[in-house]
């Protein structure tokens, strides 16, 4: 297995020269397994992870959604494999009670007057999937876990497992102040890699209550609670510039040398 991060930002890009180290793309992360990849959303991040599919012939891949907010769908009208006839790739999304099904959505969002062109002319070959959250599947040989995840409108987090190496994806979820989430912690534990959405710092958490998102502290209790071997703090505030973010970096590393706040670029095996 391997990790590669194309996007790590949330909410919204953020270009210059003072996000340049950490990156500022959104949400975008290619799993290698097996020769097979697996994207988890389509944020600005997968423009980048487009011309490298294409330009490597890569054929066999597969986009898992959290959800259908635009920091994590902007980049598919721009993502080249979409527009070439000899790709062949699934869009995955979990069925939620506040929205329609994967395909109606993007067709929703990709259209005039917010968009020129619609998904209709796309010309590789894509199967939009629809999955019941908290039910397994699988890709391949690649077995497939859902969790249904504390955000606005809903999100789903993922645990891709292979042998007996699992990876986890979890990001825009709101962990609860009051007590621990034993569903959450089952799902993650023993995992290899935990990306986990850390946008805010336990110190101003308490006044983003109900955005649907969690902190950089929670990610390593969560780490150190569930015995995960690699943490990936990840969905970056859009307001921490690089210096904000080294300073999180030194945190982190004080406390584990597992722990890593995820940059755009960054290449892991997970052995």
């Amino acid at each position: 297995m391997k990790i590669k991060f194309w996007g790590v930002r949330g909410s919204i890009p953020t270009p210059g020269k003072n996000f340049s180290k950490f990156g500022g793309n959104t949400s975008c992360v290619e799993l290698s397994v097996n020769n097979r990849s697996i994207i988890f959303d389509m944020g600005s991040g997968l423009v980048n992870l487009g011309n490298h599919i294409v330009k490597n012939n890569i054929k066999r891949f597969d986009i898992l959604l959290s959800h259908f907010h635009y920091d994590h769908t902007c980049g598919l009208p721009f993502f080249k494999p979409a527009f070439n006839k000899d790709f062949k790739f699934t869009i995955r999304s979990g069925i939620e009670k506040t929205r329609s099904k994967t395909l109606e959505v993007l067709k929703k969002q990709i259209s005039s007057p917010s968009f020129p062109i619609t998904v209709n002319e796309f010309s590789a070959n894509i199967k939009y999937c629809d999955f019941k959250i908290g039910r397994d599947f699988y890709i391949g040989k690649l077995k497939v876990k859902t969790i249904l995840l504390n955000h606005p409108n809903g999100a789903v987090g993922y645990r891709v497992q292979y042998g007996k190496k699992a990876v986890c994806y979890i990001t825009d979820h709101e962990h609860d102040l009051k007590k621990k989430d034993k569903n959450l912690q089952n799902f993650l534990k023993n995992a290899d890699a935990l990306i986990y959405d850390s946008t805010y710092d336990d110190k101003n958490f308490i006044n983003y209550i109900g955005w649907g998102h969690s902190t950089w502290q929670e990610a390593t209790r969560l780490a150190n609670e569930c015995n995960i071997k690699k943490l990936f703090i990840f969905h970056h505030n859009p307001d921490n510039n690089d210096r904000k973010m080294a300073n999180i970096e030194t945190a982190c590393k004080k406390m584990s040398n597992n722990f890593l706040v995820a940059k755009e670029g960054m290449s892991i095996n997970i052995n």
